[in-house]
């Protein structure tokens, strides 16, 4: 079923790809790069403002000061960002800002190739490590605390075969081999005239491996609870909604699990079928007790978690 939502966002992500088209001409123009490069920001910064609750408020080319005293101090700047509500309006202004009052950062690009992928992995995790984990839950250890994405207008690939399955070889390649945990992997790729990718992650637990009756899975997962985390997107989709509808209600979902007065309407996005549930995605997987802690390891094979923050898929 289509909703009228998904309509409002498919003639959205028409005018991205319409936009792109009408740059082409400046775009070929060695003036005209930097120009069509900040109209093709305010473009994604219009769909955040559009799309998000009034309060998160979107800052262009920011600097995020990190935590940690054993890496960078701070990122390379950051095309777009989200600020947390609780921000303060006057630090919003200043080129560098606190990455704790963040919720999500995007890099932009009009044409998406894959020094722009390998770049965003990077980017994604140079944050999320100079990030501490707050709390010792699931959460914050498997969830980032800011959510990074690649956002693009168009990609390279217009003469491949099949353009989504050359992102899929680069994307499934860097979960594998790149990305050290989940919450350190890219979050969000989205290409309006393509497709969305999105990341899962997900935790596999001890009961459910050891009740499988096939012997060829124990014999490949093994007996411990496990989290397995990727880019996902369902390739076999024939009628897929348009990439921009997937992007809104993936990020809704996303940003609810560190706020959660956004769940209302991010459950009405799930509900109506805005982002996929399912896909492919890289088999990367690893020990949950390896990302987390021994009790919280021990706590998910009784199951027993002492608080609420905890869910088998973030």
């Amino acid at each position: 079923m289509i909703h009228e939502h998904h309509q409002w966002l498919e003639d959205v992500n028409k005018s991205v790809v319409e936009s792109y088209e009408r740059d082409q001409a400046m775009a070929r123009q060695p003036d005209g790069i930097q120009r069509t490069g900040h109209r093709v920001e305010s473009r994604w910064d219009e769909v955040l403002s559009d799309w998000l609750p009034p309060q998160y408020e979107i800052g262009k080319r920011k600097y995020l000061l990190l935590e940690t005293e054993d890496g960078p101090a701070v990122t390379k700047e950051t095309d777009l960002v989200v600020f947390y509500p609780h921000y303060p309006e006057k630090l919003r202004t200043k080129e560098s800002v606190l990455a704790s009052g963040v919720a999500a950062a995007f890099s932009v690009k009009r044409t998406i190739k894959r020094e722009a992928i390998v770049e965003a992995y990077e980017d994604a995790a140079i944050l999320r490590q100079g990030m501490k984990i707050r709390e010792l839950t699931p959460r914050n250890f498997l969830a980032p605390p800011v959510f990074f994405g690649l956002l693009g207008e168009s990609h390279g690939w217009k003469s491949a075969a099949d353009p989504k399955d050359t992102i899929k070889t680069i994307v499934d390649t860097l979960d594998m081999e790149n990305v050290k945990a989940p919450r350190e992997g890219l979050d969000m790729l989205c290409i309006a005239d393509l497709g969305y990718w999105g990341r899962s992650t997900s935790i596999v637990t001890e009961q459910f491996l050891q009740s499988q009756a096939d012997p060829m899975i124990s014999a490949l997962l093994g007996k411990e609870s496990l989290v397995i985390s990727g880019l996902r997107h369902d390739y076999n989709d024939p009628q897929p909604l348009s990439p921009l509808t997937h992007f809104i209600g993936s990020l809704w979902a996303k940003l609810a699990i560190n706020d959660p007065t956004l769940t209302p309407l991010a459950d009405g996005f799930r509900i109506t079928k805005t982002f996929p549930a399912g896909g492919g995605l890289a088999f990367k997987r690893w020990r949950l007790v390896d990302l987390t802690t021994q009790r919280i390891a021990d706590n998910v094979r009784r199951g027993f978690i002492p608080n609420s923050d905890w869910q088998y898929l973030f």
